[in-house]
């Protein structure tokens, strides 16, 4: 077994229920939904408590995300900031974290919860105008003022269906 930042011995803890020790560590996780992608090293810090049928993995996890508003397109990043709770079971059932020898891989638990807190529909701000749909204008820098020609889409009859 080839030893990650993630990858923690916590033999102490097995032999000794009730003690706990503090953990400081990162590395890099890649992950990306839609528009959000996971940046550069994640930092962790937090504690872990040796248990009688395992070991329990209590942390505050940070890392940058770059991000793209699903309204205007604009880029920016932004620091994610979550939490981890998990137990690392010394007989896990099939859909959880396990203890291997002695060592516990807190990679997937971290990488769950920053997953989730990567934003399905990123928006810039709340009160984001998006973009003009007949000439791609940002309006919110450039508001547009109207497009008075006729549409040359094939679909715009349809417009008048709408406007009663």
């Amino acid at each position: 077994m080839h030893p990650t930042p993630f990858m923690l011995d916590v033999g102490d803890l097995l032999t000794h229920p009730g003690d706990t020790r503090s953990v400081e560590f990162g590395g890099a996780i890649e992950a990306e939904v839609e528009q959000a992608r996971l940046l550069g090293p994640v930092e962790v810090a937090g504690r872990l408590e040796g248990l009688s049928d395992g070991v329990y993995l209590v942390a505050q996890v940070e890392a940058p995300a770059s991000l793209t508003c699903n309204r205007c397109l604009t880029d920016w990043e932004e620091e994610l900031a979550v939490e981890v709770r998990q137990l690392f079971a010394r007989e896990p059932d099939e859909d959880g974290y396990g203890i291997r020898e002695h060592w516990i891989d807190t990679e997937g638990p971290v990488r769950d919860e920053l997953v989730l807190a990567l934003p399905l529909a990123p928006v810039c701000r709340d009160d984001c105008q998006g973009i003009c749909a007949s000439c791609g204008a940002d309006l919110n820098t450039d508001p547009c003022q109207g497009h008075d020609q006729a549409e040359s889409s094939p679909f715009a009859g349809l417009k008048d269906l709408l406007s009663d």
